[in-house]
């Protein structure tokens, strides 16, 4: 408990300037101080790093990841440090770099224009701001590369949806602020996130929140990695069913998912709700929420839950974790690998690090001591698309998420979920910003004479001709095409 306490008692000191940014939005919260524009963690920020270096940390962030090679025997990653079950997506690996030119939704140089594209492509933006309209990816094989918009990044104003049909596949999406604002159809199908039959996807340092049904929708996903992002502040309004602020759920046709280093952040439910195996929900930190893991389907396989912290808010008593198989556990594999579980919740019978609930806690978690796994399971052979997660302890993974996760640079809203978790304040409820974009900064693109989406200071530096637009395919020694390795050293930059 010291651990976390002393980093709380640290960001404590700078929580009364990100109030008082968000205070003149009509919101709690916000930019605890520092440069609005930087694109890193700066000393103001109350989602810093108290270690030091943002670049060089040990747990595998993408800024600091150790195994920085392109992935070693498994296959080259997505990027280097993606990890779980979407580790080895490809994206647009190979196809046609395109630049989104405009803040328009739709028309020459838009977003929608290039998702539009029916072929490998990576999604580069030579704009940042604020992109007003929902957007469907109706073809795979995809690279959003958020970390490349100049200044203040991109923040979708509406939803981000894949193309719902199965084979539609194969998405890497980073550094990217989904805000959706309920427009007043159907609740039950308002997400801020929605892949729901899509597979072999990985989403880092995305900030999503405002869902009505749930912020982040994978229903029927398969091979996914959701890492170092901030599913926040679910809609409270809007449902049929009432009040059903969720934050994410991978259902009953679901498989291999991995869910690691986020920030749940004031949600009812769902937090996360995941029905089947092989599944790892490790590392993440879940804030003023009610149930945090949960089924919610008929459910089946093995699931490791290990190192995750849970931390009570203000607005419900706190159910870490409930085996909720619709099925009655008629699954003979479904079993559950808990370790390293902190819970900081002064009204509960769980305090500090739990590794057993069965036995160091009192509530009803719904399931037989027998379904308890006494190791973690080795997923390194279920999936074809798996790199296996660096686990962190609880304490320090509490500190790195509230420094790191999230799109880069954070967005007010963020920031104050970041705020609340380490101060124990805010409420459920969608707090949008009348501008999203308050608190940063837009800034021109970098020179690229050739636009083939590399700068042209970083092609001649690299050895490439800023006048050759077919050279952002070279291969590069890390084993990745240059316009990759430009668009990685990018986001790792965001983390310095």
């Amino acid at each position: 408990m010291k651990h976390a306490r002393t980093l709380l008692a640290a960001l404590v000191l700078s929580a009364t300037s990100c109030a008082n940014a968000l205070s003149n939005n009509g919101n709690a919260g916000g930019d605890a101080g520092g440069d609005p524009s930087s694109h890193g963690p700066d000393a103001g920020n109350p989602g810093d790093d108290p270690g030091g270096d943002p670049g060089g940390d040990p747990g595998g962030d993408p800024g600091g990841d150790p195994g920085g090679d392109p992935g070693g025997t498994e296959g080259v990653r997505a990027f280097p440090g993606a990890q779980g079950f979407g580790a080895l997506a490809t994206g647009g690996r190979g196809g046609r770099v395109i630049k989104v030119t405009t803040l328009q939704a739709t028309g020459p140089g838009s977003l929608q224009e290039a998702l539009n594209r029916n072929e490998p492509r990576i999604i580069v933006f030579a704009v940042s701001g604020s992109i007003v309209g929902d957007f469907e990816i109706p073809y795979g094989n995809l690279t959003i590369a958020g970390q490349t918009a100049p200044g203040g990044g991109i923040t979708i104003r509406g939803r981000l949806t894949g193309a719902y049909e199965y084979g539609v596949d194969n998405f890497i999406i980073r550094h990217i602020r989904v805000r959706p604002i309920y427009d007043g159809t159907a609740g039950n199908q308002f997400d801020a996130i929605q892949f729901s039959r899509n597979a072999r996807m990985i989403f880092d340092h995305v900030s999503a929140s405002f869902g009505v049904d749930e912020t982040v929708d994978f229903y029927e996903a398969k091979d996914v990695t959701i890492q170092w992002s901030t599913i926040e502040s679910s809609a409270t309004q809007g449902h049929p069913e009432g009040q059903h602020n969720y934050g994410l759920i991978n259902g009953p046709d679901g498989h291999r998912i991995s869910v690691h280093h986020n920030l749940f952040a004031h949600h009812k439910n769902r937090a996360p709700a995941i029905a089947n195996g092989p599944a790892e929900i490790v590392n993440n930190v879940m804030y003023n929420v009610q149930h945090g893991f949960v089924h919610h389907n008929p459910a089946s396989g093995q699931f490791n839950i290990a190192g995750n912290y849970f931390k009570r808010g203000g607005n419900a008593a706190l159910i870490p974790f409930y085996f909720d198989d619709e099925d009655d556990f008629a699954a003979a594999d479904l079993s559950y690998f808990l370790a390293d579980n902190y819970i900081e919740d002064s009204g509960s019978s769980c305090q500090g690090v739990v590794d057993n609930p069965w036995t160091e806690c009192s509530q009803d978690l719904n399931a037989p001591i027998s379904r308890r796994a006494s190791s973690s399971f080795d997923f390194s052979n279920a999936g074809t698309y798996h790199s296996p997660v660096q686990v962190d302890s609880s304490t320090l993974a509490y500190e790195r998420v509230l420094a790191r996760a999230g799109a880069f640079p954070r967005d007010l809203v963020t920031r104050r979920s970041v705020q609340d978790a380490a101060n124990t304040t805010g409420a459920w409820g969608s707090y949008a910003l009348p501008d999203p974009m308050d608190g940063l900064v837009v800034a021109a693109a970098p020179s690229d004479s050739d636009n083939d989406g590399i700068a042209d200071s970083w092609e001649t530096s690299h050895g490439l001709n800023p006048a050759d637009a077919n050279d952002n395919q070279t291969l590069m020694p890390s084993g990745y095409p240059a316009i990759e390795e430009y668009i990685n050293g990018m986001a790792a930059a965001l983390m310095q």
